[in-house]
């Protein structure tokens, strides 16, 4: 049975949805944050006449008009059931990891910026180009070097080193930072809203982190002016950060502007693991990562803003359904907040 909500994908360039549509079971989209490749399958019911797709071809998907997803199919998957029938299953990711961008490199990039050193980078790696986020651009270090790692490696490390997310999709790299909202272009991501009653269909949020939360970053570095080692430390003020111990990241920075950034990359971090869950809408293919959804309905304590870590489509046919299943973290300070009194209903 075709699937209810309109939907199209190509290989290569050919439309290939209408071949589809009378064999289609389910089709999943994913969309995340951080390095994490984002990923496409399609399961088809197959009695051997669909033509399989080439290992690295093109393919597009788009849902209720809207762009969802460009990647790299990988092998074809086929599986049969004595009752159940052949299942032939088109999977794909957003980074071909057979090119560069998995590949360690060495070099030096002297007396730059992030964005220099990323810029190199991404062209070494075969891409065609990165955005950086402006609030990150500039940052500058007598020297970056990847010491072997691939680009992939290095997005994620440096992702952690300064509280943002690096991606790769279509053969191009963005370098964001977490929690604003926008795209590196300076563009906002959508709002999702998730309503009971309304849109959601379930809900499982820890609105906070039960274990204690070290209440600063210390980081030491070289002062060249005193020639001596110091200490730079970063406070953490999210809510629930009301453990005694600190966060001592090891290894020297290589001064003190380095260590506050890397402070406060600890620190936006400890913000964004404070407390999540997921909950799963009505389908929305506007949800996309690092965007916002705002639960309202469900109950005080869990009503509150959160930021959207990973967002999955998925489309079903017959009465499966189409949903968004989103993973949350970095919840506002109204969640995990009860203000009710006693025998206060409402």
């Amino acid at each position: 049975m075709p699937l209810s909500v309109d939907w199209s994908v190509t290989i290569d360039g050919i439309n290939a949805t209408s071949r589809f549509n009378p064999y289609v079971m389910e089709l999943e989209v994913q969309d995340g944050a951080g390095a994490t490749s984002d990923t496409a399958r399609i399961t088809l019911a197959d009695d051997g006449r669909i033509v399989m797709p080439r290992k690295g071809a093109t393919m597009a998907v788009t849902i209720m008009g809207q762009p969802v997803f460009t990647g790299k199919t990988e092998s074809p998957r086929f599986s049969y059931g004595k009752g159940d029938g052949g299942r032939l299953i088109f999977s794909a990711k957003a980074v071909d990891l057979e090119k560069g961008a998995k590949e360690g490199k060495h070099f030096a990039k002297e007396d730059g910026t992030l964005e220099d050193y990323l810029k190199e980078f991404a062209k070494k790696a075969g891409l065609s180009g990165i955005k950086v986020d402006p609030a990150l651009a500039k940052i500058k270090r007598p020297i970056w070097v990847p010491e072997g790692r691939s680009f992939l490696h290095e997005l994620q490390r440096l992702g952690r080193e300064y509280g943002a997310t690096g991606k790769i999709q279509d053969g191009k790299a963005v370098f964001a930072k977490r929690g604003s909202g926008m795209t590196p272009s300076g563009r906002a991501l959508p709002t999702i809203q998730a309503r009971l009653p309304g849109n959601l269909i379930s809900v499982d949020i820890e609105p906070f982190e039960a274990r204690a939360v070290v209440r600063d970053v210390r980081l030491q570095f070289f002062d060249r002016k005193s020639a001596k080692f110091k200490e730079e430390k970063v406070d953490i003020d999210a809510a629930g950060a009301t453990g005694s111990a600190s966060a001592v990241i090891r290894g020297k920075r290589a001064d003190k502007e380095d260590a506050k950034d890397r402070g406060d990359g600890r620190k936006a971090e400890a913000d964004r693991d404070k407390g999540g869950g997921t909950v799963e809408i009505d389908i929305n293919p506007q949800a996309r990562a690092e965007g916002t959804c705002i639960v309202s309905g469900v109950r005080s304590g869990i009503d509150g803003t959160y930021r959207i870590e990973t967002a999955t489509h998925t489309l079903r046919s017959g009465d499966g359904g189409s949903t968004t299943k989103l993973e949350l973290k970095q919840p506002d300070d109204k969640a995990g907040k009860d203000d009710r009194k006693a025998g206060d209903t409402k």
